[in-house]
């Protein structure tokens, strides 16, 4: 479809204002203007907001008009600042933008990959120590994310998950969510980082069924054939510069009538079908070019998938790997299959 000259740099202007205003967002985020707007019941003035949150009201004035500007904050007759009620809930949705700053950081690294006589890329060791950190908080409400991945699994009774596995756990968020939502279970969060293990193991607290070892998810515990009722996979196989190879090892440690739960971002794997979907399509490519892309191609031989593998190839991969997909639904942005061995 031709798009006229007009509309085509209006479209390029608003993506690059959009990131701007994405720095906006992630400020008013970390500085608790959010949670605080979101708590009001009354408009409130610059200088009220500034003292609730412990900040400079003029700095806090100028972030204002950036909100107003993008229809994020709303004025009344008084020109006092508010979020309106039922707007209040998008809130718990944006938290993807915990990973904004430190994207931003790594984009000379990741311009270094594309280059011919560049490095390949880059494993999840070799980002920022707070990336750990950031992928844990882009989840959100994971207490909500566990019962969407666990609808189509609890088709078994619930006492015949006693063993389940979070593979790529990074710093244990989901993995202690299972553990609260299954506390009869033994939940294991297996991740190759070390930094992140370290982290999940600090952040355990009364978690007493839950349990973190750093291994690679190409080569787990020889003892633990056909341990697992249900191991899940979240925003991780197109990260994975082995997939294959981790996939083998899912097969072997699973039980046979186990279940694997495997959630990535839900791209299309040809361009055309992506054209016009900027909120996932065109923003999951835009991170996967600086995070998941490069992991993927950190070592040799890599698989190189990344973001762009897409749903369709990503499906292929596991039918013809030996799984049956019992159950597909997408979950926000990701696409999540049930799976179980083919016999």
């Amino acid at each position: 479809m031709k798009m006229e000259l007009e509309n085509y740099k209006s479209n390029i202007s608003n993506i690059i204002a959009g990131g701007f205003v994405t720095s906006a967002l992630t400020i008013g985020r970390e500085l608790g203007l959010f949670d605080t707007l979101t708590k009001l019941t009354t408009p409130v003035t610059s200088q009220h907001l500034a003292d609730l949150c412990n900040l400079k009201e003029r700095y806090v004035r100028e972030w204002l008009g950036c909100m107003v500007a993008s229809n994020i904050v709303s004025l009344d007759d008084n020109d006092d600042y508010f979020i309106p009620e039922h707007c209040k809930p998008v809130f718990g949705d944006i938290n993807i933008i915990e990973i904004y700053p430190l994207f931003n950081a790594m984009t000379k690294d990741a311009m270094d990959c594309f280059r011919k006589e560049g490095r390949d890329g880059y494993g999840y060791e070799d980002m920022p120590t707070e990336m750990v950190d950031a992928i844990d908080g882009r989840m959100g409400d994971v207490d909500k994310l566990v019962e969407a991945l666990l609808e189509p699994v609890l088709t078994k009774k619930e006492s015949s998950l006693s063993n389940i596995l979070d593979l790529g756990s990074g710093a244990g968020v989901l993995t202690r969510a299972l553990g609260k939502r299954l506390p009869g279970a033994a939940v294991f969060g297996v991740d190759f980082n070390e930094i992140a293990i370290n982290k999940a193991i600090a952040k355990t607290g009364s978690c007493s069924n839950v349990t973190y070892l750093k291994a690679s998810g190409a080569c787990l515990p020889s003892d633990w054939t056909k341990r697992f009722d249900l191991i899940v996979l979240y925003d991780v196989l197109h990260d994975l510069p082995c997939p294959s190879e981790c996939m083998r090892e899912v097969y072997r440690v699973l039980k046979d009538d186990g279940v694997v739960v495997i959630s990535d971002p839900h791209v299309h794997s040809k361009h055309r079908d992506n054209i016009g979907d900027f909120g996932i399509a065109g923003m999951t490519y835009a991170i996967s070019s600086v995070i998941c892309l490069p992991s993927s191609m950190s070592t040799e031989g890599a698989a190189g998938n990344g973001i762009g593998w897409g749903s369709e190839n990503r499906e292929s991969f596991l039918t013809e790997a030996g799984w049956c997909i019992k159950d597909k639904r997408q979950i926000g942005f990701s696409m999540n299959l049930t799976c179980g061995k083919s016999h």
